[in-house]
């Protein structure tokens, strides 16, 4: 009667069990999954912003006639490390957002060149950051200068961003990497 009992108990709770933890599986998934598209979408917001401000700028310097100042030379320099992290950022955004659309057979490995992208771009976004705020401390002109005090502000929460992308996407080949591990003996 004992075992009986026990097997019964055992068959009540066990479906419960594995119902729970699927459910938890799949809400970690559509954790991951929406992490990922927060991501992407943000790389995308803050690469337009930066745009914005580049052409905002190149506005200030050619407003300026005749000759070239140091003050225009240091927006000009600005511009372009903006326009480089800018675009790195836009194309870093896309490839992100491509991961939910491929195939599981190819995921994994899309994923590491992902990670491998990430950690280089937080790396010369790092660098990038260091003239942007040499130019910075070398421009008067106030409305340039308000410009560049934000496109800082948007390139140190790009650095973040990069940074929240890395861990997600490591998350995410774990996942794969467990996967691959239960479909091959």
């Amino acid at each position: 009667m004992k075992k009986v009992l026990l097997v019964l108990l055992f068959v009540m709770i066990l479906p419960c069990n594995t119902l729970s933890a699927i459910q938890e599986k799949e809400q970690r998934l559509k954790a991951t999954t929406a992490a990922l598209v927060v991501q992407s979408l943000q790389l995308g917001e803050r690469a337009q912003q930066l745009f914005s401000i580049k052409d905002e700028l190149l506005r200030i310097v050619q407003e300026r006639k005749g000759k070239i100042t140091l003050q225009e030379d240091f927006i000009v320099d600005a511009v372009t490390e903006l326009k480089y992290v800018a675009t790195v950022a836009y194309f870093e955004g896309n490839l992100l957002g491509a991961v939910l659309a491929l195939k599981e057979k190819f995921k994994l490995q899309f994923i590491n060149d992902r990670i491998i992208e990430f950690q280089n771009s937080l790396e010369s976004t790092t660098l990038s950051l260091r003239p942007i705020q040499i130019a910075y401390s070398g421009i008067e002109n106030g409305a340039a200068l308000q410009q560049i005090e934000r496109s800082i502000k948007i390139v140190q929460s790009l650095i973040e961003t990069y940074r929240n992308s890395i861990e997600v996407l490591l998350r995410m080949r774990e996942k794969q990497a467990k996967e691959i591990e239960k479909v091959q003996p």
